[in-house]
């Protein structure tokens, strides 16, 4: 995956439907074949016309196909294993999920619900994104709200029975791939339980099947081990910049319930 490509989709997503979103995915995952391939090979490997793939790279500012190919060689150039420096990814990576925290319309009305949520629950696909997840219940818990962690997709699917629209899952996860719990998932959205879920920035069905999402930018580096060594990082900066945003919510409605009062 090219870094600066990731970025420039991230800037201009707003821009983007679909099909965009599907050809910058196949753009990511072969960037090295692609850097080689026209426009018209690019529109076949897509199954979309030309005309789509020159909107899709104006869209991202480029001001046609040949810029937009230059600007693929010199990112995968750039971001050859000898070029990668940790320090400069894991800051691009803070910078961009505080970005996205920041221009989430949906957190004021993410903390109305875990304030007033009867259970709240929640759910890591993997080992990382439950370490994460109790760390911040961990900090929830200093402020009286009680997460009951959910173990595995099997724990889920039993607790649906007892889940109400009072209630309130979050579910954390790197991928967005839901092939484990689809069908509870889509129950549960069926029955319009709130849905908090937490994802690295992509098109994915965990977002897309959500009420309310959260994002964190998390570059992968395909080198040595194949390790995402920026992935939990970000998903624990979201879910502490989460808790921040509750505690100052907290505060303005204390303060509005003494000025109401008359204290």
């Amino acid at each position: 995956m090219g870094f600066k490509l990731d970025v420039a989709i991230n800037e201009n997503y707003s821009k983007l439907n679909s099909v965009d979103i599907y050809i910058l995915t196949y753009i990511q995952n072969n960037l090295h074949e692609c850097t080689s391939l026209s426009i018209a090979e690019l529109a076949k490997r897509c199954s979309v016309s030309t005309a789509t793939i020159l909107r899709m790279a104006q869209k991202l500012n480029f001001s046609g196909y040949s810029e937009f190919k230059y600007f693929l060689k010199d990112d995968e150039k750039k971001n050859s294993p000898e070029n990668i420096n940790m320090i400069d990814i894991l800051n691009k990576d803070i910078s961009q999920t505080m970005k996205f925290f920041q221009q989430n319309k949906h957190i004021q009305e993410i903390c109305q619900i875990i304030n007033t949520a009867n259970t709240i629950y929640a759910y890591g696909t993997g080992q990382g994104q439950n370490l994460m997840l109790q760390e911040a219940a961990r900090c929830f818990f200093n402020v009286n709200k009680k997460f009951i962690m959910v173990p595995s997709s099997t724990e889920l699917k039993i607790l649906k029975k007892f889940m109400s629209t009072h209630d309130l899952l979050f579910i954390a996860s790197w991928s967005g791939n839901i092939d484990k719990y689809r069908d509870t998932l889509i129950n549960l959205s069926i029955l319009d339980i709130p849905i908090v879920s937490i994802t690295s920035f992509n098109n994915n069905e965990l977002s897309s099947l959500s009420k309310y999402n959260l994002y964190f930018q998390s570059t992968h580096v395909d080198v040595d081990m194949n390790v995402n060594r920026s992935s939990y990082l970000t998903l624990h900066l979201v879910l502490h910049l989460l808790y921040d945003a509750y505690v100052d919510y907290m505060e303005r409605l204390e303060q509005d319930i003494r000025h109401f009062s008359g204290d």
